[in-house]
Protein backbone atom coordinates (compact mmCIF):
# COMPACT_ATOMS: atom_id res chain seq x y z
CA UNK A 1 0.00 0.00 0.00
CA UNK A 2 1.37 3.40 -0.96
CA UNK A 3 0.68 6.53 1.04
CA UNK A 4 1.08 9.90 -0.65
CA UNK A 5 -0.65 13.22 -1.20
CA UNK A 6 -3.27 11.50 -3.40
CA UNK A 7 -4.25 8.83 -0.85
CA UNK A 8 -7.98 8.86 -0.10
CA UNK A 9 -8.83 8.45 3.59
CA UNK A 10 -11.49 6.30 5.20
CA UNK A 11 -11.90 5.14 8.75
CA UNK A 12 -13.89 3.71 11.62
CA UNK A 13 -15.29 5.85 14.44
CA UNK A 14 -16.14 4.16 17.74
CA UNK A 15 -14.92 3.34 21.20
CA UNK A 16 -13.23 0.97 21.71
CA UNK A 17 -11.96 0.11 18.21
CA UNK A 18 -8.65 -1.57 19.03
CA UNK A 19 -9.98 -5.06 18.22
CA UNK A 20 -11.79 -4.07 15.03
CA UNK A 21 -11.24 -6.25 11.97
CA UNK A 22 -12.51 -3.59 9.56
CA UNK A 23 -9.12 -2.00 8.73
CA UNK A 24 -7.67 -5.37 7.71
CA UNK A 25 -10.73 -6.20 5.60
CA UNK A 26 -10.91 -2.89 3.73
CA UNK A 27 -7.18 -2.34 3.26
CA UNK A 28 -6.82 -5.84 1.82
CA UNK A 29 -9.55 -4.97 -0.70
CA UNK A 30 -7.88 -1.66 -1.63
CA UNK A 31 -4.53 -3.37 -2.12
CA UNK A 32 -6.04 -6.12 -4.28
CA UNK A 33 -7.71 -3.58 -6.57
CA UNK A 34 -4.67 -1.27 -6.51
CA UNK A 35 -6.73 1.60 -5.12
CA UNK A 36 -4.90 4.44 -3.41
CA UNK A 37 -7.10 4.33 -0.30
CA UNK A 38 -6.21 3.93 3.36
CA UNK A 39 -8.61 2.80 6.11
CA UNK A 40 -7.79 3.59 9.77
CA UNK A 41 -9.56 3.08 13.11
CA UNK A 42 -10.15 6.09 15.38
CA UNK A 43 -11.11 5.76 19.04
CA UNK A 44 -13.58 8.63 19.45
CA UNK A 45 -15.24 9.65 22.70
CA UNK A 46 -18.79 11.00 22.66
CA UNK A 47 -17.55 14.49 23.59
CA UNK A 48 -15.27 14.45 20.51
CA UNK A 49 -17.86 13.21 18.01
CA UNK A 50 -19.12 16.60 16.79
CA UNK A 51 -15.60 17.90 16.18
CA UNK A 52 -14.57 14.76 14.27
CA UNK A 53 -17.64 14.70 12.04
CA UNK A 54 -17.39 18.39 11.19
CA UNK A 55 -13.75 17.80 10.16
CA UNK A 56 -14.45 14.95 7.71
CA UNK A 57 -15.29 17.17 4.74
CA UNK A 58 -12.47 19.75 5.11
CA UNK A 59 -9.96 16.92 5.68
CA UNK A 60 -11.13 15.25 2.48
CA UNK A 61 -12.34 11.95 3.92
CA UNK A 62 -14.23 9.77 1.44
CA UNK A 63 -16.23 8.44 4.35
CA UNK A 64 -16.22 6.51 7.60
CA UNK A 65 -17.86 3.56 9.24
CA UNK A 66 -19.44 4.05 12.64
CA UNK A 67 -19.64 1.50 15.44
CA UNK A 68 -20.77 1.48 19.08
CA UNK A 69 -21.56 3.68 20.85
CA UNK A 70 -22.08 6.33 18.13
CA UNK A 71 -24.49 4.80 15.57
CA UNK A 72 -27.44 6.87 16.77
CA UNK A 73 -25.59 9.98 17.91
CA UNK A 74 -24.05 10.69 14.49
CA UNK A 75 -27.44 11.22 12.85
CA UNK A 76 -27.85 14.81 14.03
CA UNK A 77 -24.65 15.76 12.14
CA UNK A 78 -25.65 14.26 8.78
CA UNK A 79 -27.28 15.87 5.77
CA UNK A 80 -29.43 12.91 4.67
CA UNK A 81 -30.19 9.27 5.49
CA UNK A 82 -30.81 6.13 3.46
CA UNK A 83 -34.21 4.42 3.95
CA UNK A 84 -32.65 1.69 6.16
CA UNK A 85 -30.82 4.22 8.34
CA UNK A 86 -33.99 6.27 8.68
CA UNK A 87 -36.08 3.21 9.61
CA UNK A 88 -33.62 2.03 12.24
CA UNK A 89 -32.55 5.41 13.58
CA UNK A 90 -28.96 4.21 13.31
CA UNK A 91 -26.04 4.79 10.91
CA UNK A 92 -22.93 2.66 10.46
CA UNK A 93 -21.63 4.12 7.17
CA UNK A 94 -21.14 7.78 6.22
CA UNK A 95 -20.06 8.96 2.77
CA UNK A 96 -18.88 12.44 1.84
CA UNK A 97 -20.74 13.25 -1.40
CA UNK A 98 -19.90 16.70 -2.77
CA UNK A 99 -19.32 18.05 0.72
CA UNK A 100 -22.52 16.58 2.17
CA UNK A 101 -22.52 13.71 4.69
CA UNK A 102 -24.87 10.88 3.68
CA UNK A 103 -25.74 8.24 6.28
CA UNK A 104 -26.37 4.55 5.51
CA UNK A 105 -27.00 1.39 7.50
CA UNK A 106 -25.25 -1.59 5.91
CA UNK A 107 -25.91 -3.90 8.89
CA UNK A 108 -29.25 -4.81 7.29
CA UNK A 109 -27.48 -5.88 4.09
CA UNK A 110 -24.87 -7.65 6.22
CA UNK A 111 -27.42 -9.91 7.87
CA UNK A 112 -29.19 -10.52 4.56
CA UNK A 113 -25.80 -11.59 3.19
CA UNK A 114 -25.40 -14.05 6.09
CA UNK A 115 -28.87 -15.48 5.50
CA UNK A 116 -28.44 -15.85 1.75
CA UNK A 117 -25.04 -17.49 2.13
CA UNK A 118 -26.06 -20.04 4.75
CA UNK A 119 -29.80 -20.75 4.48
CA UNK A 120 -32.38 -21.58 1.85
CA UNK A 121 -35.61 -19.59 1.62
CA UNK A 122 -37.46 -22.64 2.92
CA UNK A 123 -35.59 -22.34 6.24
CA UNK A 124 -36.95 -18.81 6.64
CA UNK A 125 -40.60 -19.79 6.23
CA UNK A 126 -40.96 -21.05 9.78
CA UNK A 127 -40.77 -19.12 13.04
CA UNK A 128 -37.58 -17.18 13.83
CA UNK A 129 -36.67 -16.65 17.50
CA UNK A 130 -34.56 -13.54 18.12
CA UNK A 131 -32.84 -12.97 21.46
CA UNK A 132 -32.30 -9.27 22.17
CA UNK A 133 -33.84 -5.97 21.06
CA UNK A 134 -30.85 -3.62 20.87
CA UNK A 135 -29.25 -1.99 17.86
CA UNK A 136 -28.04 -5.24 16.30
CA UNK A 137 -31.45 -6.83 16.79
CA UNK A 138 -33.13 -3.90 15.00
CA UNK A 139 -30.97 -4.43 11.91
CA UNK A 140 -31.54 -8.19 12.05
CA UNK A 141 -35.32 -7.72 12.36
CA UNK A 142 -35.46 -5.42 9.34
CA UNK A 143 -33.30 -7.84 7.34
CA UNK A 144 -35.62 -10.70 8.28
CA UNK A 145 -38.69 -8.72 7.19
CA UNK A 146 -37.01 -7.91 3.87
CA UNK A 147 -36.14 -11.60 3.45
CA UNK A 148 -39.79 -12.68 3.67
CA UNK A 149 -39.92 -14.17 7.16
CA UNK A 150 -43.55 -14.73 8.16
CA UNK A 151 -43.22 -15.28 11.91
CA UNK A 152 -40.83 -13.58 14.32
CA UNK A 153 -40.65 -14.00 18.10
CA UNK A 154 -38.50 -11.42 19.92
CA UNK A 155 -37.24 -11.99 23.47
CA UNK A 156 -35.68 -9.28 25.61
CA UNK A 157 -35.05 -8.54 29.28
CA UNK A 158 -36.85 -5.21 28.81
CA UNK A 159 -40.25 -6.21 27.45
CA UNK A 160 -41.12 -2.61 26.54
CA UNK A 161 -37.94 -2.25 24.47
CA UNK A 162 -38.84 -5.37 22.50
CA UNK A 163 -42.28 -3.88 21.79
CA UNK A 164 -40.59 -0.77 20.39
CA UNK A 165 -39.28 -2.89 17.50
CA UNK A 166 -42.82 -3.56 16.31
CA UNK A 167 -43.75 0.12 16.47
CA UNK A 168 -40.51 1.01 14.69
CA UNK A 169 -41.40 -1.04 11.62
CA UNK A 170 -45.11 -0.29 11.60
CA UNK A 171 -44.44 3.42 11.22
CA UNK A 172 -42.83 2.70 7.85
CA UNK A 173 -45.87 0.75 6.66
CA UNK A 174 -43.83 -2.36 5.94
CA UNK A 175 -45.60 -5.62 5.16
CA UNK A 176 -45.41 -6.88 8.74
CA UNK A 177 -45.82 -10.64 9.28
CA UNK A 178 -46.66 -12.15 12.65
CA UNK A 179 -44.39 -10.55 15.26
CA UNK A 180 -44.69 -11.32 18.96
CA UNK A 181 -42.59 -10.13 21.88
CA UNK A 182 -41.85 -12.00 25.08
CA UNK A 183 -39.85 -11.48 28.27
CA UNK A 184 -36.43 -13.12 28.04
CA UNK A 185 -37.05 -16.10 30.33
CA UNK A 186 -36.36 -19.81 29.97
CA UNK A 187 -40.08 -20.64 30.19
CA UNK A 188 -41.21 -18.30 27.40
CA UNK A 189 -38.26 -19.15 25.19
CA UNK A 190 -38.62 -22.92 25.50
CA UNK A 191 -42.32 -22.71 24.62
CA UNK A 192 -41.60 -20.81 21.41
CA UNK A 193 -38.56 -22.90 20.43
CA UNK A 194 -40.73 -26.01 20.15
CA UNK A 195 -41.75 -25.10 16.57
CA UNK A 196 -39.05 -22.56 15.58
CA UNK A 197 -36.78 -22.97 12.55
CA UNK A 198 -33.91 -20.59 13.38
CA UNK A 199 -32.62 -19.10 16.65
CA UNK A 200 -30.60 -15.86 16.56
CA UNK A 201 -28.59 -14.51 19.48
CA UNK A 202 -28.30 -10.71 19.27
CA UNK A 203 -27.38 -10.36 22.95
CA UNK A 204 -23.92 -9.19 23.98
CA UNK A 205 -23.49 -12.34 26.09
CA UNK A 206 -24.00 -16.05 25.61
CA UNK A 207 -27.57 -17.27 26.31
CA UNK A 208 -26.07 -20.09 28.36
CA UNK A 209 -24.74 -17.53 30.83
CA UNK A 210 -28.36 -16.60 31.49
CA UNK A 211 -29.46 -20.24 31.85
CA UNK A 212 -31.92 -19.91 28.97
CA UNK A 213 -31.32 -22.85 26.67
CA UNK A 214 -32.81 -26.33 27.02
CA UNK A 215 -30.52 -29.36 27.04
CA UNK A 216 -31.98 -30.77 23.82
CA UNK A 217 -32.60 -28.73 20.71
CA UNK A 218 -35.99 -28.93 19.02
CA UNK A 219 -36.18 -31.12 15.90
CA UNK A 220 -37.71 -28.19 13.99
CA UNK A 221 -34.55 -26.06 14.36
CA UNK A 222 -32.62 -25.79 11.09
CA UNK A 223 -29.98 -23.28 12.19
CA UNK A 224 -28.53 -21.32 15.10
CA UNK A 225 -26.87 -17.91 14.63
CA UNK A 226 -24.73 -15.99 17.12
CA UNK A 227 -24.00 -12.44 15.95
CA UNK A 228 -20.80 -12.48 17.98
CA UNK A 229 -17.77 -13.86 16.14
CA UNK A 230 -15.05 -13.86 18.77
CA UNK A 231 -14.68 -16.60 19.87
CA UNK A 232 -15.72 -18.14 16.54
CA UNK A 233 -17.46 -21.03 18.32
CA UNK A 234 -19.38 -19.85 21.39
CA UNK A 235 -21.03 -22.15 23.91
CA UNK A 236 -24.35 -21.30 22.25
CA UNK A 237 -23.04 -22.46 18.86
CA UNK A 238 -21.39 -25.56 20.36
CA UNK A 239 -24.80 -26.51 21.79
CA UNK A 240 -26.20 -26.54 18.25
CA UNK A 241 -23.18 -28.12 16.60
CA UNK A 242 -23.07 -30.98 19.09
CA UNK A 243 -26.66 -31.82 18.08
CA UNK A 244 -25.88 -31.70 14.34
CA UNK A 245 -27.62 -28.37 13.76
CA UNK A 246 -26.06 -25.72 11.50
CA UNK A 247 -24.18 -23.19 13.68
CA UNK A 248 -23.22 -19.79 12.23
CA UNK A 249 -21.28 -16.97 13.92
CA UNK A 250 -21.48 -13.27 13.00
CA UNK A 251 -18.40 -13.11 10.76
CA UNK A 252 -20.53 -13.34 7.61
CA UNK A 253 -22.63 -10.39 8.80
CA UNK A 254 -19.45 -8.36 9.37
CA UNK A 255 -18.27 -9.35 5.91
CA UNK A 256 -21.61 -8.52 4.30
CA UNK A 257 -21.86 -5.07 5.84
CA UNK A 258 -18.23 -4.43 4.87
CA UNK A 259 -18.90 -5.44 1.25
CA UNK A 260 -21.80 -3.00 1.04
CA UNK A 261 -19.80 -0.22 2.71
CA UNK A 262 -16.89 -0.79 0.30
CA UNK A 263 -19.24 -0.43 -2.67
CA UNK A 264 -20.76 2.75 -1.20
CA UNK A 265 -17.30 4.24 -0.61
CA UNK A 266 -15.74 3.31 -3.96
CA UNK A 267 -18.60 2.71 -6.40
CA UNK A 268 -16.86 -0.55 -7.36
CA UNK A 269 -17.78 -4.23 -6.85
CA UNK A 270 -16.12 -5.51 -3.68
CA UNK A 271 -13.51 -8.30 -3.88
CA UNK A 272 -15.53 -10.49 -1.55
CA UNK A 273 -13.19 -13.46 -1.22
CA UNK A 274 -10.20 -11.26 -0.47
CA UNK A 275 -12.16 -9.42 2.21
CA UNK A 276 -13.32 -12.70 3.72
CA UNK A 277 -9.78 -14.12 3.80
CA UNK A 278 -8.51 -10.94 5.51
CA UNK A 279 -11.19 -11.27 8.20
CA UNK A 280 -10.41 -14.93 8.84
CA UNK A 281 -6.66 -14.27 9.08
CA UNK A 282 -7.12 -11.31 11.41
CA UNK A 283 -9.47 -13.25 13.67
CA UNK A 284 -7.01 -16.15 13.83
CA UNK A 285 -4.24 -13.75 14.94
CA UNK A 286 -6.45 -12.47 17.75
Amino acid sequence: MRLDAETKLLGLLGSPVRQSLSPAMHNAAFEALKLNFCYLAFDVKHSELATILKALVPLGFVGVNVTAPHKEAVISFLDCLSPEANSLGAVNTIKNIDGKLHGFNTDVYGFQYLLNKNFSKENLIGKICLLGAGGAAKAVSLALLKSGVNSLAIFNRSYSRAQELIHLFKKDELNIPEIKVFPLTREYLNNELADASIIINALSIDPFELGLMPAKISESIKGVIDLRYNPPLSQFLMWAQNQNVQAINGLDMLLGQGIKAFEIFTGLPAPQKIMENALVKSLARD
